[in-house]
């Protein structure tokens, strides 16, 4: 008897601490969601730099005086990186009354021409408006398409190879087909060199090394192919209608 006893009052103790604790837990969150304390008066932005304040503000769409609990973080989150210029936005309650956002903005690595137009480019491959805060200089790429999301990123990655094996300052336009062969232009002189997919850097040195030659017997050359081993092919015209001088096994050699 004494037994059941005790299970009883320690089962009504049991249930009066969840009862005090539930009825102390709803108390606090209807005070946080009703008090004024917790009224959002302060939206700030921080990381800015190609970005407008406004332009974040703007799409945040986040109302001053909303509860600091209500805010939908990851809603907030997601519209401001809806801005091209942010690859990522963080956004965290700093309580009693305020919403930080902190930006992380795409960082240009290089210029690319569409259908005339120049844009800078990140490494995801998104396009972006120029602006007058890069100050970098990047050889061109041409060869991106504003429908193509997958295809420019692969054409990405092949361009900052060929600028990691060769310089960026050595260059001033870059080719990508789509089949992913590479032609360049260099800084110095006109000539478009063909270096097709791979060993960049062993080829623009053989270029190099040919270079003054070429430009002496061969004024009038546009192209210069060293996309065949032991091969080189000099173009007078930009086609393959154009007359070809060849260098190679069975041919001489400069």
């Amino acid at each position: 008897m004494k037994a059941k006893l005790l299970r009883a009052i320690q089962i009504t103790f049991i249930v009066g601490v969840f009862l005090s604790v539930g009825f102390a837990s709803y108390t606090f969150v209807n005070y946080a969601r009703t008090a004024p304390r917790f009224e959002v008066k302060q939206l700030s932005v921080s990381g800015l730099k190609h970005v407008d304040e406004g332009d974040v503000l703007s799409h945040a769409g986040f109302e001053i005086g909303t509860n600091v609990f209500d805010a939908d973080l990851d809603e907030l989150r997601s519209r401001v990186e809806q801005i091209a210029w942010v690859r990522h936005a963080l956004v965290q309650r700093v309580l009693p009354d305020q919403i930080v956002i902190k930006v992380i903005e795409r960082e240009p690595i290089g210029l690319a021409r569409i259908r005339g137009e120049i844009y800078q480019f990140d490494v995801d491959a998104t396009l972006l408006a120029p602006d007058d805060l890069t100050t970098a200089s990047f050889p061109i790429l041409d060869g991106l398409r504003s429908d193509d999301a997958v295809g420019n990123l692969t054409k990405v990655g092949t361009y900052q190879k060929v600028i990691e094996e060769i310089g960026q300052t050595e260059l001033s336009e870059v080719h990508i087909s789509e089949s992913g062969e590479v032609a360049v232009v260099s800084a110095s002189d006109p000539l478009t060199v063909s270096l097709g997919t791979t060993d960049f850097r062993e080829r623009w040195i053989k270029y190099l090394q040919l270079k003054t030659q070429i430009q002496q017997q061969y004024p009038a050359a546009v192209r210069v192919d060293l996309r065949f081993r032991n091969q080189v092919i000099v173009r007078m015209a930009d086609d393959d209608s154009g007359e070809q001088v060849i260098w190679g096994a069975e041919k001489k050699t400069l």
